[in-house]
């Protein structure tokens, strides 16, 4: 048959499909999903698929980890489990971007309650992030300030972003009051508040179903994550948390600690609620530790330094900063000290700020204090006050030690091994199976990084 002739009897009969009931509802609905996804790509920032995305990930996750989590499979396959899935969660965060890298450094963190892998993975989240032109950023700081354009405000601003977080980025450039003057200008990214109900969305709905599938309880935190997030995309109330920083710094700091430490000051009349001023300074950041040993800087002096400015916020003035990872710490030579190497560290990015009350820091001192003599009934007196039941698993979680069995496993393992010899050896493997199957997945999971 020619080729016309073949030509003229396909389109014959794509015509006949599409006079079809069936035929009309194929090409309805795809046409709906094209406009759909157009829709959602450049008017929502991709937010459903970023949803959707989120979704198929997490569903592989625990399909993988229901089906191939087995413990007589032995360490090695079940850390090649981890490995897969701390590889797709990173893939997942890294495609979405956003709000999505931040909720990847969040789980990086939790070294003492995730295996290895998802530690290694997701710490590559530290590092930048995509940044946006200019053009794209322009819009944000002008409808922070009315009636004003960038170069109202500054002068030589940075045609490209010098850092680039999750959700927003950080130019350098000049103010226009003073010239002189270097500063930080850091613009919410665009995209951000098209996004943040459906990550949210996301975020809840994922967390249930982990809950649901794995027994970890972990809805209880969800609330307190969505809040902060908020807080966080508030640049004026990270403008007032920077400023009541310095003033716990100078008001309340010894003269060590004033001296270790700097907090870029903040200058209001280029500050909104998308976007934050602050003073330039030079450093180095923690996420480069070959850097920081190439310049000569001790790891002793910059931990001391870290762990006096926390306890500080911690036990002495109540204002914590509450994101306090790699990238938001600096280290530079004391600008004061022209005649020996001295390490001066500076903190960014105090958008998440935790307050306690004096009676919470009272407690949580006599806490520590009763985990560091053992007394595990204070422990459990404390934690319970505040509404947590098991003691260990929190004092595991803030001392970022290897989790330890529950209470119920461990009294399960005893009674095992407290068998009499005379029984068969089928009848204590039975016996075994039926006590694994009366602990929880969770605690299941928690004996096995133990073990690993």
């Amino acid at each position: 048959m020619p080729f016309t002739q073949q030509a003229g009897a396909l389109a014959g009969a794509w015509r006949r499909i599409l006079r079809g009931r069936a035929g009309r509802i194929s090409v309805a609905a795809a046409t709906a999903a094209v406009a759909g996804y157009e829709y959602d790509r450049h008017c929502r920032a991709s937010a459903v698929a970023r949803t959707l995305r989120a979704f198929w990930t997490i569903a592989v996750i625990s399909a993988d980890y229901k089906l191939n989590f087995r413990s007589e499979r032995g360490i090695e396959y079940l850390n090649s489990v981890h490995e897969r899935a701390a590889r797709r969660l990173l893939a997942c965060c890294r495609d979405n971007g956003g709000l999505f890298i931040k909720f990847g450094q969040s789980i990086a963190v939790q070294s003492a309650l995730l295996p290895p892998p998802f530690r290694r993975e997701l710490s590559v989240l530290y590092d930048n992030a995509p940044s946006v032109p200019v053009p794209q950023i322009a819009p944000v700081i002008e409808r922070s300030f009315p009636g004003m354009a960038i170069d109202d405000l500054f002068v030589d601003f940075s045609p490209e972003a010098v850092a680039s977080a999750s959700v927003a980025q950080v130019h350098t450039a000049r103010l226009r009051s003073d010239p002189l003057q270097k500063v930080a200008v850091k613009v919410q990214k665009p995209e951000i508040q098209l996004q943040i109900g459906w990550d949210l969305f996301a975020l809840r709905t994922c967390a249930r179903l982990i809950e649901l599938a794995f027994e970890i309880p972990i809805m209880w935190s969800v609330g307190e994550v969505e809040s902060r997030l908020r807080e966080e995309l508030d640049f004026e109330r990270e403008a007032h948390n920077s400023e009541l920083a310095r003033r716990d710094l100078a008001d309340l700091g010894d003269s060590g600690l004033r001296r270790g430490v700097y907090i870029p000051r903040v200058f209001w009349e280029a500050t909104g609620r998308e976007v934050l001023t602050t003073e330039w300074v030079d450093g180095v950041s923690l996420v480069h530790p070959q850097q920081l040993a190439r310049d000569g800087w001790s790891n002793r002096e910059i931990m001391q330094r870290m762990v006096s400015l926390f306890a500080f916020q911690i036990f002495v003035t109540g204002n914590v900063h509450g994101d306090p990872h790699p990238g938001n710490i600096l280290v530079r030579q004391h600008p004061d000290n022209a005649h020996a190497r001295e390490p001066q560290l500076v903190l960014l990015d105090h958008g998440l700020y935790v307050r306690e009350s004096r009676a919470f820091r009272r407690q949580y001192a006599e806490f520590w204090r009763s985990a560091m003599l053992n007394d595990r009934r204070a422990m459990k007196r404390i934690a319970q006050s505040w509404g947590m039941a098991d003691a260990g698993m929190f004092s595991t979680m803030v001392s970022l030690k290897p989790p330890q069995l529950s209470s119920r496993a461990h009294r399960a393992r005893k009674a095992a091994e407290s068998k009499s010899a005379a029984e068969s050896k089928s009848a204590t493997e039975s016996e075994g199976k039926d006590r694994g199957s009366r602990r929880s997945h969770f605690d299941r999971q928690m004996e096995l990084k133990a073990r690993a």
